[in-house]
């Protein structure tokens, strides 16, 4: 290579990324991922301050099988949508149409499920049941809103971008509320975050309305390709719900609230740079859907992509964890100092995270779904195993280290893949024909 070769290639990489708006957007997506970190963080603050470790610790619980159901019960359908409104606009509304149907019936399961499972999870509680039961009940809005919500991110980023936003924006001014009230507890955060959903399911079904994503109709031959493309993608998420959450779901049954209080604050503050650094991903992942072609300047973009998350994540969270000792007694309270140590040994592994999830939306995007299954799948294997040896020895601090070495796992194994993909030829992935009577968009 000569010495003008490689400012030509990054001068190239640059003409194209601003001629196609991919910095703009990005810039405009991690601005919006940020606002609704530091809203979610906030909440969480105020969360922390007001109920102590104990009640911390069973909202960290009862949102970890939440988050569990809607994954299962999403059944891959948010990634699904993005990719086939992406690659197919013509039927984009028929597959939303089609996806929300899907959306309605395993949110009926879900809901059904959640309520009688929730004696058990809560250990026969009363007040810890109610509060499982209010999350399953906000099942079917958070299904059905992720139909509408994740079509935008395909057809319109920015509206996407501000149904995401509004969630987490509308929580903390409704529990900042409760809190000055002094109403603020287990039950009423539930409630908050069950109401919060339902206006978030309203506001996306307004701007598909206005982005032309509704109005659609259930077609049958659709259900396949959807399930299939989604099938996938909870094949990658299911492992990696495991190495995100697995940690948290076993605290939830084997350590005191407390204990897992802490370390859901130790969390938090780990995941901080993730919202940043997703919107990388974000707005690369319907890019290359729509794209039949993979270019040069598509390798170029994904090296900057990897290069970029782990830059961006070390930077934000090598100063956190230095400062930590004094940060974190200081913003949540002297009962919350057992959280620093975990926080530093999340450090790496929160690293090894962000980067993954770009790298996953990388592959997503050219149609690899099932590398990232595979490699989420093998980074299972490790947290398990991990879990099973360090609980009875170290306690919470061995879901600390099992989190870390799990993500670097699945980090290793996703770009070993990516690196090999074929430089000019899309992965093979899921076709749908397009019948002739559907080649004109409707009115």
């Amino acid at each position: 290579m000569t010495a003008h070769a490689e400012p030509g290639r990054l001068q190239g990489l640059a003409t194209t990324l601003s001629r196609h708006g991919f910095a703009r957007k990005v810039a405009r997506t991690a601005g919006f991922n940020i606002g609704s970190a530091l809203a979610a963080g906030l909440g969480g603050i105020i969360m922390a301050r007001a109920v102590g470790p104990t009640v911390r610790g069973e909202y960290a619980a009862v949102t970890s099988w939440f988050g569990l159901a809607l994954m299962v019960g999403g059944m891959g359908q948010p990634a699904a949508l993005c990719y086939f409104v992406a690659r197919d606009p013509l039927r984009a509304r028929d597959y939303v149409a089609t996806s929300r149907a899907m959306m309605l019936v395993t949110g009926i399961l879900s809901l059904a499920t959640g309520f009688l499972l929730a004696p058990i999870l809560a250990h026969g509680q009363p007040t810890v049941t109610v509060g499982y039961r209010i999350a399953f009940g906000a099942s079917i809005m958070a299904f059905v809103g992720a139909s509408y919500t994740f079509s935008l991110q395909a057809r319109d980023m920015h509206r996407w971008n501000v149904v995401r936003v509004a969630q987490p924006v509308l929580s903390v001014i409704a529990a900042y509320s409760l809190w000055r009230l002094r109403l603020l507890n287990l039950d009423t955060a539930l409630v908050i975050l069950a109401a919060t959903m339902s206006l978030q399911l309203g506001w996306a079904y307004c701007y598909c309305r206005r982005a032309g994503l509704v109005a659609g109709r259930v077609c049958a031959e659709l259900i396949r390709p959807l399930s299939v493309y989604g099938a996938a993608q909870i094949a990658a998420l299911t492992p990696a719900l495991l190495n995100a959450d697995l940690d948290q779901l076993v605290l939830s049954q084997t350590v005191p609230p407390a204990d897992l209080g802490r370390y859901a604050v130790a969390v938090s503050l780990s995941l901080l740079p993730v919202p940043l650094v997703a919107a990388i991903g974000n707005v690369a992942f319907p890019r290359l859907a729509s794209q039949h072609e993979v270019t040069s300047a598509t390798r170029q973009l994904q090296r900057m992509a990897v290069l970029g998350s782990i830059g961006l994540t070390a930077a934000m969270l090598v100063p956190l964890a230095a400062v930590a000792y004094w940060l974190v007694p200081l913003v949540f309270g002297a009962a919350y100092r057992g959280a620093v140590p975990m926080l530093w040994i999340l450090t790496p592994g929160s690293v090894f995270l962000a980067c993954g999830g770009v790298v996953g939306d990388l592959l997503r995007g050219r149609s690899h779904p099932g590398v990232v299954a595979w490699a989420q799948g093998l980074a299972a294997i490790f947290t398990v195993v991990l879990l099973l040896a360090l609980l009875p020895v170290v306690g919470v601090y061995g879901a600390a280290i099992a989190s870390t070495v799990s993500y670097g796992v699945a980090l290793a194994a996703m770009l070993r893949r990516l690196w090999r993909l074929p430089r000019h030829a899309r992965g093979s992935g899921p076709r749908t024909p397009i019948p002739s009577k559907h080649l004109a968009p409707r009115p």
